[in-house]
C-alpha cells in the first residue's frame, strides 16, 4: 500500500512542478513551493530529487522522450520525410489537446534563459534529427540548405510557438481542430521544400 502512496506523491510532485513552472517560470518554481503545492513535505521532495533543476530536467526528459519515441516509431515504419514531419506536428497538437500543460511547460523552458537542457537529451533529439535530415535531403523532400538545427527550429520550436500563440490569445480552454494542424503543416511544408519543387 505504501508504494501506491509513494507513486501518488511522486505524480503530485511532477504535476505541481509542471504547473508552477508554467505559472511562474523556472526561476519562480522553488522546491518548497512545489512540495507545498503537491501537499508533501519538502524533505520528501529532497529524498527523490537533489533539487528543482533535477526535477524539471526529469520532467522535460519524460516529455521529450515521448516525442523521441514518436520519431522512432515513425522512422521504423519506413515513412517518408514529409509524412514524419506531418505526423510529428499532429503529435504536438494531440499533446496540446490532451495535456495542455505539457506544451506550456515546454514553451516556458524553451524561452527561459536560466534553464539549460540536459546534454544527453539534446544529443538524443539531434541524433534523430540527423537521420531525418539525411532522409529529407536524399529523397529531395527537404531543401539541402536546411540543417538539423533548422529542422528543430522549424518543426519542433515553431509548432510549440504556434500552439502557445493560440493559448495566449484565449482566456478559455483552447481545443485545436484538424484545420489548425493542416494549416501549420501547409506552412511548414512551404518552408522545408527546395525552391522550385
Amino acid at each position: 500500500m505504501a508504494r501506491i502512496t509513494d507513486k501518488n506523491r511522486i505524480e503530485r510532485l511532477k504535476q505541481s512542478t509542471m504547473k508552477l513552472v508554467v505559472e511562474r517560470g523556472f526561476g519562480g518554481a522553488s522546491a518548497s513551493l512545489i512540495a507545498k503545492d503537491a501537499n508533501v513535505a519538502s524533505g520528501y521532495f529532497y529524498m527523490h530529487y537533489k533539487g528543482k533543476y533535477e526535477m524539471v530536467n526529469a520532467l522535460l526528459h519524460d516529455v521529450y522522450q515521448e516525442v523521441v519515441q514518436k520519431f522512432e516509431e515513425l522512422t521504423s515504419l519506413d515513412s517518408t520525410f514529409t509524412s514524419i514531419v506531418e505526423n510529428m506536428i499532429r503529435h504536438f497538437f494531440t499533446m496540446a489537446n490532451t495535456d495542455p500543460n505539457k506544451l506550456k511547460f515546454l514553451y516556458v523552458l524553451m524561452n527561459d534563459y536560466s534553464f539549460v537542457i540536459d546534454k544527453k537529451l539534446h544529443d538524443d533529439i539531434f541524433k534523430i534529427l540527423n537521420i531525418l535530415v539525411y532522409d529529407g535531403h536524399s529523397s529531395g523532400q527537404l531543401d539541402k540548405e536546411i540543417s538539423q538545427s533548422d529542422l528543430y527550429l522549424i518543426v519542433v520550436i515553431n509548432t510549440i510557438q504556434y500552439i502557445n500563440q493560440h493559448y495566449k490569445n484565449s482566456n478559455k480552454r483552447v481545443v485545436f481542430r484538424k484545420e489548425d494542424e493542416d494549416h501549420l503543416i501547409y506552412l511548414t511544408n512551404k518552408i522545408l521544400k527546395e525552391p522550385g519543387k
